[in-house]
C-alpha cells in the first residue's frame, strides 16, 4: 500500500522544504496585525470573481501579486516585486495552498521570511471556511505590486510597496 504525504502540513510546522513554515488563516490575521504582509498570489481573475481577504480591522490591505498569470505563464517579475518588503514577514495565500508554497519557497530563497497560509482562500480549513472577513476586489481596493516597488505608507502606517491601480495582466 502506497503512503501519500499530506499536501498541507500542520500549522506552525517547519517543513524543511525551503520556507519558514505553515500557518492557519487565523494565525495570518494575527501576524498581519503585528506588521506581517499578506500576499495574495492568485490571479486577477480569481481576486475579482471569488473575492479577497478583508484586512480592514487590521488597518491594512493584502498585497495582490500574481504567482502565475491567468494564462498559466509564470510572473517572471515576482521576486522583483517583493524587493521593497525585505525584513517583513511575508504570508503567502492562494486558492488552496499549492501556489503559495511555491511562492514562499522562492521568496525564502531570495532572502525573505516567508510562510504559507494553509488551505488558501477557498479550501476547507482556509480563509473563507474559517469565517474570516472577505470583500469584493475592485480597482479602488487594488494594491498590486509594480515591477519595482517603492515603499509607501498604508493606513496602518506599515510600509507597503508602490501600487498600480490597473490590471496586472501583461
Amino acid at each position: 500500500m502506497a503512503m501519500h504525504s499530506n499536501p498541507h502540513p500542520p500549522a506552525n510546522s517547519r517543513p524543511g522544504n525551503g520556507y519558514a513554515g505553515n500557518i492557519t488563516a487565523r494565525d495570518a490575521v494575527e501576524r498581519v496585525s503585528k506588521g506581517a504582509v499578506l500576499v495574495d498570489v492568485r490571479t486577477v481573475e480569481e481576486w475579482r470573481s471569488v473575492g479577497v481577504p478583508d484586512l480592514t480591522d487590521a488597518g491594512t490591505v493584502p498585497l495582490f501579486l500574481e504567482w502565475t498569470r491567468s494564462d498559466g505563464s509564470r510572473n517572471v517579475s515576482f521576486l522583483n516585486q517583493l524587493n521593497g518588503l525585505k525584513g517583513r514577514e511575508l504570508l503567502f495565500l492562494c486558492r488552496s495552498g499549492v501556489r503559495s508554497v511555491a511562492a514562499a519557497q522562492n521568496a525564502t530563497a531570495a532572502g525573505h521570511t516567508a510562510y504559507n497560509v494553509l488551505h488558501g482562500f477557498e479550501a476547507d480549513g482556509g480563509w473563507r471556511s474559517s469565517g474570516l472577513a472577505t470583500t469584493v476586489h475592485t480597482e479602488a481596493s487594488d494594491h498590486t505590486a509594480t515591477e519595482e516597488p517603492a515603499a509607501t505608507t498604508g493606513r496602518s502606517g506599515a510600509a507597503l510597496p508602490a501600487t498600480d491601480r490597473g490590471d496586472t495582466r501583461e
